[in-house]
């Protein structure tokens, strides 16, 4: 009998590790999102694309017609798109407007919702879902049209939350985080603590009911005022109960809920602020114990757990190369998927979808 129990008891602990983790097969009707845009003087043309986890080229989504309605980006070092999401099982939201916004306080850029389609002759453009006036920047060297806000959209799609410096022409104090239902009618900002604090990326509990968010000190070497660091790290607020607190202290860089729903996975920088060299590290949403680590590839720039939470991917740069690679949930190793030569643009990992037909 005990010989029996050890057999089942091994047989179930193979059973329940993430899919295909020994083949390193990813499931047929899971497919990546990415976006990238031109690196040009002048306005960025962004396309978006769905890349199933195997041979075969992408389908491109969607690409910018002209500079009355385009994706917004946003300058960041080498993220160029930095506002984009997916959100399961076949939605991509992205930030679109006018390139050159002539009066900031009436700008009509909108929250858009792109629904993929089974078939690429059945695609259609982004539907507007909330218009959101500026909100990101009052000020651009480059026309405006990098006012596009870091932001995320619950997994019913109900609510969003984007860091914002200004609501329409109404410049705030210091920074803060929107949470906007998804109709317009309800608001309940976040507000830092520090001017020199900013948001560097958001993600949403499964069951929307929590929020993550990474804060940063916003400098350089220079600039850099050291009584900030101590509040660097992950937050999590509570949008039921409007509270929100420090759980893990980290220089962090993105971050991705999962693999499990009471877990959140941070992309931290493994030394001070300034290192390029990365870890993942697995904490606990509720109390902030750190449960895993494990090495990154360098400079991160994006993470998405497939909707199942079995697979992860990140989002990288070496040298002049930006990269995917695949992790098996977060058991520590992963495989280059996809990489982009930095003469074609600059890549946006948006996350997973389930592939229709």
């Amino acid at each position: 009998m005990g010989r029996l129990a050890l057999i089942f008891g091994a047989v179930l602990f193979v059973a329940m590790r993430p899919a295909s983790a020994e083949t390193g097969v990813v499931p047929a009707d899971l497919g990546l999102v990415y976006a990238m845009s031109e690196t040009t003087e002048g306005v960025p043309r962004t396309s978006i694309y769905l890349h199933g986890v195997g041979p075969g080229p992408a389908r491109m989504l969607y690409r910018d017609a002209d500079e009355k309605d385009q994706i917004l980006t946003k300058i960041a070092g080498s993220d160029l798109v930095g506002s984009g999401h997916t959100v399961s099982p076949r939605d991509v939201y992205v930030m679109m407007g006018e390139a050159t916004a002539a009066d900031l306080s009436t700008c009509a850029d909108a929250l858009c919702r792109l629904r993929i389609a089974a078939k690429a002759e059945e695609q259609d453009e982004p539907e507007p879902v909330l218009v959101i006036p500026l909100c990101f920047s009052d000020a651009s060297p480059y026309g405006l049209w990098n006012r596009a806000p870091i932001f995320a959209v619950s997994p019913d799609g109900e609510r969003i939350a984007l860091q914002a410096l200004r609501a329409g022409d109404v410049r705030f104090a210091r920074p803060a985080i929107r949470v906007l239902a998804s109709d317009g009618r309800d608001e309940w900002r976040i507000t830092l603590e520090e001017p020199g604090l900013h948001v560097v990326d958001l993600a949403w509990s499964p069951d929307g009911k929590s929020l993550a968010y990474i804060v940063m000190p916003e400098a350089d070497e220079h600039t850099l005022d050291e009584a900030l660091l101590p509040r660097a790290g992950l937050y999590v607020a509570d949008v039921e109960a409007r509270t929100s607190r420090l759980v893990y202290r980290c220089y962090g860089r993105a971050l991705a809920w999962g693999p499990r729903q009471d877990r959140i996975t941070v992309a931290a920088r493994a030394g001070d602020m300034w290192d390029e060299s990365y870890v993942a590290q697995v904490v606990v949403a509720r109390s902030g114990g750190k449960v895993e680590e494990f090495s990154l590839p360098p400079r991160v720039a994006a993470l998405a757990y497939s909707d199942d939470g079995r697979w992860l991917a990140v989002q990288s740069a070496e040298g002049d190369r930006q990269q995917i690679w695949l992790y098996p949930s977060s058991e520590g190793w992963g495989r280059l998927f996809h990489q982009v030569p930095q003469q074609e643009g600059r890549m946006s990992l948006l996350g997973w979808v389930r592939r229709a037909g």
